[in-house]
């Protein structure tokens, strides 16, 4: 026997409508991560929105926990509200470019289970691309909700920047489009506050000409951590806008403790050069930096990404790379008991810290740098070993913080604390207040949540 709800929604919507043990069921929670709270008590696969604004006002009637997968690459597992309904986008993965060479107005609108090879594949298309996630099988919907770190951020600035437009299913059902003139609170806070506001069906991307990336690995034995750094440093302060990078501290695949550096140049050989070969002079580094397509290019760290594992996830910021600051990342890659997991330093530059901080909700646009925290093991008898070990390198960083996160790399286990201080108070409060206006009943709380100014419910489905 299926509960009332159940039989509602089905007779709603045209999407399959799964209960356990269904053929499908399963598929849709094989996820980026194996580190589930629970189960769901059903899964919808929507077919259009409105399947998903069907799935919304059926939740909320029946007070029955709603979560939302789109990529399924959350490392919090928030496609998964334990006991509740998961609305699985996953079938709406359409991607649509607008025009046909690179001009100011091309754009590229993209359905919610896209993702960013899905993205990628399509713009390319037209020699065109936007801020998006560095590994393909990343969901466009997530990575750009919590703000967007990519590729092209020194550019063009984070993938929210480049959002000129959502529709958007709002906790009554209703559609609506947000855009800077129509609906802007819900823009805003869409640019950064996460999955906290409705179900975004439709994201409208601005677009700009790029075809390659040079990209690869530079890999040193973790000892030659403060050189590599150091090398890096005085290059740092005048990279150009094309030009980013990342340092993965960890270890190879052989099990020896390495740091790397992965350059991501967008203009070219010649603009990526003057980095490295500063790089290449310290010692003698393992080498894969080449030219690539730029859909090659954004495939390249699929590798490492650990789909289906079990994973922990945090953040902070750093105000700057000292020795101090690599002297304590070095020591906790080379402690950390499990060999897959690595600690990963962004430097944020150029159209990402120029971009005025009031006009999206993005808390961490003044950090020079950004830590990814990615804890990643296979048995769940060593849940406790691993997640300590993050949260532990997270308090010996505490010092060195430069305020605000990137929520998207939050636990689920993130405190209510933390979740404030990612965004900073002023701009949380103006989140709680739109969180108010548009879902008073905290609908969608399986998320980073931001609970509803005004004495609001302040729940979270998580465990």
């Amino acid at each position: 026997m299926t509960a009332a709800w159940f039989d509602e929604l089905d007779r709603r919507t045209r999407g399959r409508l799964l209960p356990p043990g269904a053929a499908g069921f399963e598929d849709a929670l094989r996820l980026y991560t194996a580190s589930l709270p629970g189960r769901p008590a059903a899964v919808l696969r929507a077919r259009s929105a409105a399947d998903v604004a069907a799935a919304v006002t059926t939740a909320a009637a029946a007070g029955v926990p709603l979560s939302v997968r789109g990529g399924g690459h959350s490392g919090a597992g928030f496609a998964v509200a334990p006991g509740g309904l998961m609305l699985d986008l996953g079938s709406l993965r359409g991607v649509r470019v607008t025009a046909e060479r690179a001009t100011e107005r091309a754009t590229a609108r993209a359905e919610p289970g896209a993702t960013w090879g899905d993205y990628d594949t399509a713009t390319q298309q037209h020699g065109l691309a936007s801020t998006g996630g560095i590994v393909s099988t990343t969901g466009v919907a997530g990575l750009t909700l919590g703000g967007g770190i990519g590729a092209l951020r020194g550019l063009h600035g984070l993938a929210v920047d480049n959002l000129r437009a959502a529709d958007v299913v709002l906790a009554d059902g209703s559609l609506v489009r947000a855009d800077a003139t129509t609906e802007p609170d819900l823009f805003w806070a869409l640019r950064g506050g996460g999955g906290n506001f409705g179900v975004v069906v439709a994201f409208h991307f601005d677009l700009h000409p790029v075809t390659q990336l040079v990209t690869g690995l530079l890999a040193w034995p973790l000892d030659r951590a403060q050189e590599a750094v150091a090398a890096y440093r005085s290059r740092a302060g005048e990279l150009p806008d094309d030009v980013v990078a990342e340092f993965v501290f960890g270890h190879s695949r052989a099990g020896d403790p390495v740091v790397m550096l992965t350059p991501r140049a967008a203009g070219g050989p010649a603009s990526a050069e003057p980095l490295l070969s500063t790089m290449r002079a310290v010692g003698s580094p393992e080498d894969s930096v080449t030219a690539r397509s730029y859909v090659a290019g954004q495939c390249f760290m699929d590798a490492m990404a650990g789909w289906g594992s079990r994973h922990y996830w945090h953040t902070t910021t750093l105000r700057h790379l000292g020795e101090d600051v690599v002297a304590v990342l070095a020591e906790f890659a080379a402690e950390a008991p499990s060999h897959r997991s690595a600690v990963i330093v962004e430097h944020l530059h150029g159209a990402v810290s120029r971009r005025d901080a009031a006009e999206t909700a993005v808390g961490f646009r003044h950090a020079p740098y950004n830590v990814f925290v990615e804890a990643k093991w296979d048995a769940p008898a060593d849940d406790a070993v691993n997640r300590d070990w993050a949260r532990r390198l997270i308090r010996a960083l505490e010092p060195f913080g430069a305020g605000g996160a990137y929520v998207n790399y939050l636990p689920r286990d993130a405190t209510a604390e933390q979740i404030r201080d990612a965004y900073g108070a002023e701009r949380f409060a103006r989140l709680r207040r739109i969180k108010a206006a548009y879902d008073p009943g905290n609908l969608f709380r399986t998320n980073q949540n931001i609970p509803p100014a005004g004495g609001g419910q302040e729940r979270r489905d998580r465990s």
